[in-house]
């Protein structure tokens, strides 16, 4: 199998090589080049024609967003994986880069001095991205046909669940924007993110929205017009009471990843 070749640009000479020999060291990746600034990485782009690009936020002469608004336009199609802190300042640039076309994201290491530590951390979360945004084509069967959902016609519509990963930020922002003020059930939302992401997201889509957008609470009363994103890091749940549902958020172990 040819392996996913893969452009690192990160202006920490650190991350580089963390990030260098933690991805070369799987089979199905090799990583062809390196860049410390955005203007380096666009010359490489062209020597180099990787299948992906990891893009770090924060780098002198031309910063990721600068990089990869010049990258969208020469490169529309080649998969960009922003690499970014768990800040606050992190997590608003990287949802600028979610809405200029980056592919996906995956945060920092907290513990760069920990080689290990940080190893297992990408190797856990950016590796499996890589190789989902540069899978080969392969044989897929035919669709099965659509099947239509019958509601048995005495049970009503109580709440709308939504749940949503790599890509979901930018669907959410097209979908969420178009629904009315009078929506006429709750909307409960789980977009796989860290926190402080979450609060952000919900703050944007509801400074855009008709409906009202919030972080999830415990506790909070699901409204028609409203919708609630879970906390990064949280399980957010509905119970029902004697004067109707609430949220209820837990720290259980994980599912699905």
């Amino acid at each position: 199998m040819v392996p996913i070749r893969i452009l690192v640009v990160d202006d920490s000479v650190v991350i580089r090589k963390v990030l260098s020999a933690t991805l070369s060291a799987d089979p199905e990746l090799e990583v062809v080049g390196s860049a410390g600034d955005g203007r380096i990485a666009l010359a490489k782009i062209a020597q180099l024609h990787p299948d992906l690009v990891t893009l770090d936020i924060e780098m002198p002469v031309l910063n990721g967003l600068e990089t990869l608004a010049e990258l969208r336009k020469l490169y529309p199609k080649l998969p960009v994986v922003m690499f970014s802190t768990l800040t606050e300042r992190g997590a608003a640039a990287t949802l600028d880069a979610l809405s200029l076309g980056a592919s996906d994201y995956a945060t920092k290491p907290s513990n760069t001095g920990s080689g290990a530590e940080a190893s297992t951390a990408i190797r856990a979360e950016l590796v499996p991205k890589i190789k989902t945004l540069c899978a080969r084509p392969a044989y897929l069967p035919p669709p099965r046909p659509v099947v239509p959902v019958r509601r048995p016609a005495h049970r009503r519509i109580e709440i709308v669940a939504i749940g949503t990963s790599t890509g979901g930020p930018n669907a959410l922002a097209e979908v969420l924007p178009r629904l009315p003020r009078d929506f006429p059930v709750p909307i409960v939302l789980v977009q796989h993110m860290p926190p402080v992401f979450t609060r952000l997201l919900a703050e944007r889509l509801n400074g855009r929205s008709q409906i009202r957008i919030e972080e999830g609470s415990a506790g909070a009363t699901p409204c028609p017009g409203q919708a609630w994103i879970a906390p990064g890091n949280f399980h957010m749940t509905l119970k029902r009471s004697a004067i109707g549902s609430r949220l209820e958020l837990n720290q259980d172990s994980p599912e699905n990843s």
